[in-house]
Formats: C-alpha cells, sequence, structure tokens
C-alpha cells in the first residue's frame, strides 16, 4: 500500500481584522517526511516488488455506462419505463439468441428486484470497474446514502457488459444489499460455531464462456487438510478486553506474513497483539523481520518454531474463473474454507470475484492446488469484488528464511515499537475555545470522538472553520495516517467523496463541507470548513 503521510503548514494571523483562517487547500506548502519502517530492519529480507503496482484504475468507458445504467435503475420511473429504457441498452448477440434471452430475463428480474426491495438513493459513492477477456467487462457501482425497504444499509448494482460494435451494451445485470452481504457472514460464522469447515462461493457466477470450474466437498476438504497448520488469525487486544482481528499464514516455522495495513490497525488501536491457529494455540509476536509498506505487507517472528510454511504457486498462471480458496475464520476461534474466483491481474495486483470481510484481510489465496497465489488486502471488503497482492514477490524471502535456524533469524523487537506506536485512550481531549454548541455540530462529521482516540491538543474555531490539533506519539518510521484511517472511512461511509489526494494530503467533500487532513511532525491536523 502507498504510503500517505500528511503535513498542514498554517500560518495564523492574529492581527486584529485579519481572518485567523485565510487559506487556500490546494496551494498550501508542504514538506515531506520519509517513514520508511523497512530501512530500519535487515536488509537481508528486503522485498522486491520493482514492476508492482497497487493503483486501481477505472475504465472510464465503463464507468461512464454505468451511470447511464444507475440513472435508469434509481429514476422514479414505473417498472414497465425502466424495462423499456434499459432494453434500449441491452446486449444483443448476432449468433447466439440464448444469451439474448438471458440478458432480457436478467435485466427484467433486476428491475422488479429494485422495486420489490423499494431501492432508494440519490449519489453514486464509488465504481469499481473489471475488464476480462476481449470484449467484456464489469462494474460495481457503490451507492451512498441507499435506502432498502426505507431502512439505509449499503447496495452494490452490478453490471456485466459486453462490447457490440465499439459500444459496450448490459450483457446481466443484478445487485446487493448490505443484508445480504451480511447474511452470508453470518451463515460462515453460525458453521464455524458449530465445527463445519467446508463453506461454499458467496456467487456461483461463472465468468468463462464455458461451464462453471466445479468444486466438489472432496476438493475442499482436501485443501483444507493440507494447509490448516498454515494458516493463522491475528488479533489486536484492547484495555476494555474487547479485540480487532485478520488473517495471516506461514511463510515458513515460526514466521507468519499479514499485510502492513492490518498490522498498523492493530498498533494503534490495541494494547497486546497474538496470533492463534486452528488447534488452538496461541503465539506472541516477538517483532517484525521485513517490511514493505507499499506493498503492503509484513513479515513477523512468532515466540515458536511452530507453524508449517506454505507452498507458493505462480500467480501469473491463473486464468480466468480459476476458484480460489481461503482458509480462516469468521470468529477468530475456529476455521473454514471458502472459495471464489479469479478475474484478472495487473503489475502484482489481482482483482477477484471473492466476498471479503475485514477478518478476511491478511489471508492467504490458494490456487486448486493448494499453492498461495495471493494475500487479501483491505481495498475493497464487503463487496463481491476484491483485491489481493500477488504472493510470487513473496518466494525470494521464503527461500532466504528457509536456510536459516530459527533462532538465527533477526528481527526488530514489537516492545521496541508500543512505547511509540500504540495510542493511549485514556488521555483527555481538551477543547481550547470552540463552544459546546459548535462542537456539538462538528463531531458529528466522521463521528469524530469516536474514531480518532488521539489526544487533541488543540482546537480552534473561526468563521465557519474547525481546526483540531491531534498528538500522534508515533515516531518517524509509522505514517501517522493509520491512526486516523477509521475517521477517513467514516467519511466516506457517510456519503463524503475524496476530491483530492497525493503523498501528504486527503480532501473530502460532501454538499455541505470540506475535511482537510495533515500530518504536522508529530501531529494531526483536521480541518473541516463550510463549502
Amino acid at each position: 500500500m502507498k504510503k500517505i503521510i500528511f503535513m498542514l503548514a498554517l500560518t495564523i494571523m492574529s492581527i486584529n481584522g485579519v481572518k485567523a483562517f485565510d487559506i487556500d487547500v490546494n496551494k498550501i506548502e508542504l514538506n515531506s517526511r520519509t517513514s520508511n519502517l523497512t530501512s530500519k530492519l535487515n536488509k537481508t529480507y528486503n522485498i522486491d516488488i520493482e514492476d508492482f503496482d497497487n493503483r486501481i484504475v477505472s475504465d472510464p468507458k465503463v464507468e461512464e455506462f454505468s451511470k447511464k445504467l444507475t440513472n435508469i435503475s434509481l429514476s422514479k420511473n414505473s417498472i414497465q419505463k425502466k424495462k423499456e429504457q434499459m432494453t434500449d441498452y441491452l446486449y444483443i448477440s448476432s449468433d447466439n439468441g440464448f444469451d439474448t434471452l438471458n440478458g432480457s430475463l436478467f435485466m427484467q428480474m433486476y428491475i422488479e428486484q429494485l422495486e420489490k426491495e423499494k431501492i432508494e438513493a440519490t449519489k453514486i459513492k464509488d465504481i469499481k470497474t473489471v475488464n476480462f477477456k476481449e470484449n467484456e467487462a464489469m462494474s460495481f457501482v457503490y451507492l451512498a446514502d441507499a435506502m432498502v425497504n426505507g431502512k439505509k444499509q449499503d447496495v452494490i448494482l452490478v453490471y456485466w457488459l459486453k462490447l457490440q460494435g465499439e459500444e459496450y451494451r448490459l450483457y446481466y445485470p443484478w445487485l446487493k444489499t448490505g443484508d445480504s452481504l451480511n447474511e452470508y457472514f453470518k451463515k460462515v460464522t453460525d458453521n464455524e460455531d458449530k465445527g463445519i469447515v467446508i463453506g461454499e462461493s458467496y456467487n456461483q457466477l461463472s465468468l468463462n464462456s464455458e461451464d462453471k470450474i466445479s468444486v466438489s466437498t472432496e476438493q475442499l476438504s482436501h485443501i483444507y487438510s493440507d494447509n490448516k497448520d498454515s494458516v493463522v488469525q491475528i488479533t489486536g487486544m484492547k484495555g476494555n478486553g474487547s479485540n480487532s482481528y485478520g488473517s495471516g499464514f506461514f511463510i515458513r516455522e515460526g514466521v507468519i506474513v499479514t499485510t502492513w495495513s492490518l498490522f498498523m490497525q492493530l498498533l494503534s488501536e490495541s494494547n497486546y497483539i497474538y496470533a492463534n491457529d486452528c488447534n488452538g494455540d496461541s503465539y506472541e509476536i516477538l517483532g517484525v523481520i521485513a517490511a514493505q509498506t507499499d506493498y503492503d505487507v509484513v513479515i513477523l517472528k512468532i515466540d515458536q518454531n511452530a507453524g508449517k510454511g506454505v507452498s507458493f504457486g505462480t500467480t501469473t498462471e491463473l486464468k480466468l474463473g480459476d476458484n480460489l480458496f481461503m482458509i480462516n475464520s469468521k470468529n477468530n476461534s475456529g476455521f473454514s474454507i471458502n472459495y471464489g474466483s479469479f478475474i484478472s491481474l495487473n503489475k502484482g495486483r489481482l482483482k477477484n470475484m471473492f466476498l471479503l470481510n475485514s477478518s478476511d484481510v491478511g489471508g492467504a489465496l490458494f490456487n486448486s492446488d493448494g499453492k498461495v497465489v495471493g494475500i487479501n488486502v483491505s481495498d475493497q471488503l464487503m463487496s463481491e469484488l476484491s483485491y489481493a497482492n500477488s504472493t510470487d514477490y513473496l518466494k525470494k524471502l521464503q527461500k532466504i528464511l528457509n536456510k536459516q535456524d530459527y533462532k538465527k533469524i533477526t528481527y526488530t523487537l514489537l516492545e521496541a515499537f508500543k512505547q511509540n506506536y500504540y495510542v493511549s485512550f485514556n488521555e483527555e481531549k481538551t477543547y481550547n475555545n470552540i463552544t459546546n454548541d459548535i462542537w456539538n455540530e462538528y463531531k458529528k462529521i466522521g463521528n469524530i470522538e469516536e474514531n480518532i482516540k488521539l489526544n487533541l491538543v488543540k482546537g480552534i474555531y473561526n468563521d465557519g472553520i474547525l481546526s483540531l490539533r491531534y498528538k500522534t506519539n508515533v515516531n518517524e518510521t509509522i505514517d501517522s495516517y493509520y491512526l486516523v484511517s477509521n475517521y477517513a472511512e467514516e467519511l466516506i461511509k457517510s456519503g463524503y467523496k475524496m476530491t483530492y489526494e497525493d503523498n501528504y494530503k486527503k480532501i473530502y467533500k460532501n454538499n455541505d463541507y470540506k475535511v482537510v487532513i495533515k500530518n504536522n511532525l508529530n501531529y494531526i491536523i483536521i480541518l473541516i470548513m463550510e463549502n
């Protein structure tokens, strides 16, 4: 994951009659501060990612067509009118009448489901696109303020498109609601509670022109039994007894892999981190062996020479529709196996039809031979579309680690991180010259008090601009922005759109407010201003 460091240079004018905040946020002069944990670690364990690129690029042509389809879907027109409008955009096959008939039936079912569940929304939060095969694409449209039968929840509209001539046409539309996604995860969790380890795919859709590659119970059982000792859950415990957790896997005995972003979350929100496996054994995290933040991976040493190292497959050998498998735990206790399918690979980034939630981040993706080809990242959760990073980049490191005795594998002590990186949740917030009325209004934006667990050392409100300065209590090797990632996620969730991003700042907007997040040495500064 690309590291994002924010720094804000503010000049607060104290001269009488001059505004305290005369700021053009797009012209603020910025200073860069490199924060690189890998420079502090043993360079023997460096991870080469020369051709890796974690950018998510959308196809503008697909995106624009998806907006047209979404406008029809969410219009106030009658069912019949919507069907007529949507029919104008349907894919018509010149040599396969079955394809054309299927598209028409799917479209009718889609519109009827929209009406049945009374789907309403006025904004598109995001559109992710996937191009696969030579003439097909898929788009995932995330709605910002969706209502389902009068209840606010997540809704994703999905369009499978095919090129007809030079224009995309609609082949197969469908939609997913937050309830249906949660029901799937609840089912998996309930099965794990009952000791059921064989799961299923959330989506049975085949992206192949041929029949879907079948997955038998025998194959699932075989992959699970061969690899269950190679996976772990990684948990961060808070002082109040609550925890947050994700996934990981053994690259060799005594050494586990997870994402850098999950590791940062656990460091910033927890007081103690440990790993546990499917046998009920728990392991203390001793420290960090290697990290590559652009690639979003960290290699951790545990306190025992335990576990079973995975075998890596070759990501570039994956084909469209190939099944992928994941072994982990939704309830942080029992483990189970579930599967999805591969869509595409570009510069080390996999796009998959594989529904993930936060507990799946850091989990290994196995191919049909039971070899690891990817590691799940958090770029898209609670969606049939998800992302993973190729594990081809870890093969060289695995060979190096396998040649060393467990006791001789060097690492930076986790204890050395704790005093500098763990957040204290008991520090009292102080609001300098902000009245209660103003604070009660602004604290609702992004749910500040709940989502920023940092010490607020200075707060100023003037001329419709609120400035909050938080002490980060981290040293230069950690990206401070991770400490307010929950706040940023809440802004997006509540309808804000990120309108600007570079290596130093992010700007979020809705119709009423603009929110700017910056990093200034050991402080995070948040500006909230009226549009």
